[in-house]
């Protein structure tokens, strides 16, 4: 039986909700409040355990890839299910495009095997589960515009894009970014409801522990 393991933690950028099993990551969610980014895990976490040490290594390159410094997403290890062969491609594609560079549907299409399939790298890039660990906010139109983006939104998209370039700190944002560079605040533990079923209130414990934990 598959072990899943979960844990949620504030990052500069939001609040993220991780999931893991034996296999490697398999779902991240990076999303304003926490409660968001635990409904975006959905049913996939369904009777998961809260185990930050199991996830402590996604975390901290999480933390310095905001700060600025190499995450090195490509070393961590991930769980793709059963997914169509195309996609599995396209995602492991995706993870080369180096930080601060972009790449497009067409190039990616033809990096996973089929040059005329942007399109499908395209629905690969919509479907992909782990925001910012598979970079699909690198992948943009080949003329140069941002298309869109599950983790949320062109306006995340676009921040995620302007902070790898300038790092967090380094130089104004566009106006064209709107949004605070700054971490989110922290939120009441009560605010927040663990997978179904619902274990007994560690998650409610854990997000008060996350709120004051930089």
């Amino acid at each position: 039986m598959t072990r899943l393991r979960y844990d949620l933690f504030p990052t500069e950028m939001g609040w993220v909700a991780a999931l893991s099993t034996d296999s490697g990551l398999r779902r991240l969610a990076l999303k304003p409040l926490p409660q968001e980014a635990m409904d975006e895990l959905g049913s996939a976490a369904s009777g998961a355990s809260l185990d930050p040490d199991a996830l402590e290594d996604v975390r901290l390159r999480l933390e310095a890839h905001f700060r600025g410094e190499d995450g090195a997403f490509d070393q961590v290890p991930l769980d793709l299910e059963d997914a169509p062969p195309f996609f599995k491609a396209a995602w492991e594609a995706c993870r080369r495009i180096p930080r601060g560079e972009t790449r497009s549907y067409q190039w990616l299409a033809a990096q996973a095997g089929n040059p005329r399939a942007s399109r499908a790298a395209g629905q690969a890039m919509a479907k992909n589960r782990l925001a910012v660990i598979i970079p699909c906010h690198r992948v943009i139109g080949s003329n140069g515009g941002l298309h869109g983006y599950g983790g949320g939104g062109l306006e995340k998209k676009a921040r995620l894009l302007q902070m790898e370039r300038v790092g967090p700190g380094n130089g104004a944002e566009p106006a064209s970014v709107p949004g605070p560079t700054t971490g989110p605040e922290p939120v009441p533990a009560e605010a927040v409801r663990p997978p179904s079923p619902r274990p007994a209130s560690p998650l409610g414990a854990r997000t008060a522990r996350s709120s004051g934990r930089r």
